[in-house]
């Protein structure tokens, strides 16, 4: 499979070349992307009103979750299988389990930091993950059973193993080739995001140009208490790697959600090229609907 040259030491090691592309499903206006993840209260009422089959689910994806989390230094293998069975969590999904809060998204990087990353899945949901020294970090563009893990498909997996055909795997994820493409891309027009974390102080917000990413978060990203307001920026280059993770990059992150904030325990990825996922993006954005509030 083919994976993205990485920048060295905030830059990439290989040149790209000169392209202007602005994807359709994140871009409005403008050249921003405009989305906010917005945190809803307590899942536990919805749940309960849910028929026995999807309450069985919501049990055998939280036990899925758990053990992946719990055994993922024993028996990589064994967890591969599991996020593999989780197929109805295509984007961003929470369950309550054993007096805890589990999350798991499937989506593609816009920004991986030193504290944080933030990954927008197919569907437009944007969503804020907390990182520590205890996340874990696997490229799985070169395993089978990490790839199924991934992406949760058999026949996206087979066309990226047996052929390198990323376009499945990366509309699965990403939403379209586009989106991929314009995450890939530096391009002179700011695109912006912001994910707002509902219930604390904590708004980020990104605004990407050509290859810097300009930070301003309004609070604190603590890993076991609430954001506290703190207000800061940063700049840093867009496709700066943590942990070999970088923007564009297919993601799936597992973890749990304490104080109102996710926190990731594993982030399964896959490298991307704009060569991978068709070329350049376009040359305009197309009419899309801004993605709306996602739910917590």
């Amino acid at each position: 499979m083919m994976t993205r040259e990485r920048y060295g030491k905030g830059r990439r090691q290989a040149s790209m070349k000169s392209r202007v592309g602005i994807a359709a499903a994140l871009l409005v206006g403008g050249g921003s992307i405009a989305a906010v993840a917005v945190a809803s209260t307590s899942h536990g009422a919805a749940t309960t009103a849910q028929p026995a089959a999807y309450a069985a689910r919501l049990s055998n994806e939280g036990a899925a979750l758990n053990s992946v989390m719990a055994e993922w230094g024993q028996s990589r293998q064994a967890a591969y299988a599991q996020l593999s069975g989780l197929t109805q969590a295509r984007q961003f999904s929470q369950v309550k389990h054993a007096g805890k809060t589990l999350d798991v998204q499937r989506g593609i990087v816009v920004l991986a930091t030193k504290k944080f990353l933030i990954l927008a899945s197919s569907n437009g949901s944007l969503h804020l993950w907390l990182l520590s020294h205890s996340t874990k970090f696997q490229n799985v563009s070169n395993t089978t059973a990490g790839t199924s893990a991934l992406t949760a498909s058999k026949s996206a997996t087979q066309q990226a193993m047996v052929s390198g055909n990323m376009i499945p795997a990366t509309t699965l994820l990403a939403g379209s080739p586009l989106v991929a493409a314009s995450l890939l891309t530096p391009t002179p027009t700011p695109q912006t995001i912001t994910v707002q974390v509902a219930n604390t102080d904590l708004t980020v917000t990104v605004t990407v140009t050509r290859s810097t990413a300009a930070v301003a978060q309004t609070a604190t990203t603590p890993a076991n208490s609430m954001p506290s307001p703190s207000p800061s920026t940063f700049t840093q280059n867009a496709w700066q790697a943590t942990d070999s993770l970088a923007r564009g990059d297919l993601a799936l992150v597992a973890g749990s959600r304490s104080h109102w904030t996710l926190h990731a325990s594993l982030v399964l990825f896959t490298p991307l090229t704009t060569e991978v996922v068709g070329g350049r993006a376009a040359a305009s954005p197309a009419s899309s609907p801004t993605a709306g509030p996602t739910h917590w």
